[in-house]
């Protein structure tokens, strides 16, 4: 099932936000990447994040958009077809899909990076804020083959939120917030038999979060504080014959460290990222022609500060607090590869979530504006000769809107993405 090169044959949205009000000179928010931010109810309180992985890494994971917090797909290959990835393993990167697949790369190393351009719009009460924010998200990871029973690789990724309104808000101080998650997972594949492939990737993760000027809501303790934390993902990648590959993957909640400065601002002080399952299937139409889909649960509301709903009922950083109120997602995914010959693969895809900010919730929305739920994707990837690997992707996502409601009343929401493209580069070694 692999070609003569060896290679298998298959083939968010955060934003800053310029906020303008009616009585108000500029404010700015610049959410980057995809993130959550934590916050108050009526009062308003909040404590973003921000996912900025140091490019010094060269190996850098995901930071998210739209599926919560998460990038619809993770390494350059699976961003041009949808994110399907769970079964299609194409690039260094698959161990943020599906440890497995680690085991079906061979040796390769993969460095990409996606281009975001986001418009939020918000309205709260009397007040409009705006921004077009433009970022820019790294994703990589290297792989080596040990034997043909055994290989170990690596893949990074991350998630958080930028967030400056460059003058006092909820307090004395300018407000502003800077959250930073890391994960690193190193994997390790095993052949338990002809055709079938077990991984199992310990993550272990380093997060730094810093909020200022909330004293008007009670928190009057700035600074910064950091916390590590681990969780484990498992997968299974089996090729059933020929043409039909399927997987299964579960990754565990990433549990942290509590972060003590901010024990009374977050429910128990914690920034946990949630549980998520998957299974995806595989299957060669023709040498050059394969179809792929994925099916994944994202356990959001388990987790407090993403599933607590505004009006929980306790004070910040109680267990029952204030937070996001996400509703766990179920996501979709589609996608297509096509060989062209031995140079150009060309690819396209979707990826089709359910609500996960319901409209009572748009309070919090303002701060996290992360409703978008389809995202349209095409690619292509140029394989040289000498084993270089250029890929290309360009991402759509159609706009979407919260409408305030119940204790939301009187705040809408929304955001669209205008471009995102995806240039990455691959190396057979």
């Amino acid at each position: 099932s692999h070609d003569s090169r060896g290679r298998r044959p298959h083939g968010c949205c955060c934003a800053g936000v310029k906020n303008k009000n009616n009585n108000k000179s500029e404010k700015h928010m610049r959410t980057f990447f995809c993130l959550r931010a934590v916050r108050r109810p009526s009062g308003m309180r909040h404590s973003c994040s921000r996912a900025a992985l140091p490019i010094a890494l060269l190996i850098a994971g995901q930071a998210q958009a739209n599926n919560g917090v998460m990038l619809p797909g993770y390494g350059a290959k699976a961003v041009g077809m949808g994110g399907v990835s769970i079964a299609l393993p194409q690039d260094a990167a698959a161990s943020a899909n599906n440890p497995a697949g680690m085991a079906l790369v061979a040796n390769r190393v993969d460095f990409d990076i996606t281009f975001i351009r986001a418009l939020i719009e918000s309205e709260v009460g009397p007040g409009r804020y705006q921004d077009t924010a433009d970022v820019a998200v790294p994703t990589g990871g290297f792989n080596r083959v040990i034997n043909e029973d055994f290989s170990w690789g690596v893949s990074m990724f991350a998630q958080g939120v930028l967030l400056n309104y460059k003058e006092p808000v909820f307090g004395s101080r300018n407000t502003k917030s800077d959250f930073q998650q890391t994960v690193l997972a190193p994997t390790l594949t095993w052949r338990v038999s002809p055709g079938h492939y077990l991984g199992f990737s310990p993550r272990l993760a380093h997060q730094r979060l810093e909020v200022a000027g909330l004293e008007g809501l009670g928190f009057a303790t700035p600074g910064s504080d950091k916390a590590y934390g681990g969780g484990f993902a498992l997968g299974y990648l089996g090729e059933v014959n020929d043409r039909l590959s399927i997987g299964v993957t579960y990754s565990s909640p990433i549990w942290f460290q509590k972060l003590d400065r901010y024990r009374d601002l977050i429910p128990k002080g914690r920034l946990n990222m949630p549980q998520v399952a998957g299974v995806g299937l595989a299957y060669r139409i023709t040498p050059a022609i394969t179809l792929a889909a994925d099916f994944q649960w994202i356990n959001w509301s388990d987790e407090k500060t993403y599933g607590n709903r505004l009006t929980e009922g306790g004070q910040f950083g109680d267990s029952d607090g204030p937070g996001f109120g996400w509703r766990d997602q179920r996501i979709a995914r589609f996608g297509a590869a096509w060989e062209l010959d031995r140079h150009w693969t060309v690819r396209a895809g979707a990826s089709l979530a359910s609500e996960l900010i319901p409209d009572s919730e748009a309070t919090m929305a303002s701060l996290a504006p992360l409703m978008q739920r389809e995202h349209y994707m095409v690619g292509t990837t140029y394989a040289f000769d000498s084993g270089l690997e250029l890929t290309g992707s360009y991402m759509w996502a159609p706009g979407a809107t919260v409408r305030g409601e119940g204790g939301s009343a009187g705040t809408n929401v929304s955001a669209e993405v205008d471009n995102v493209f995806n240039l990455g580069v691959g190396y057979r070694l």
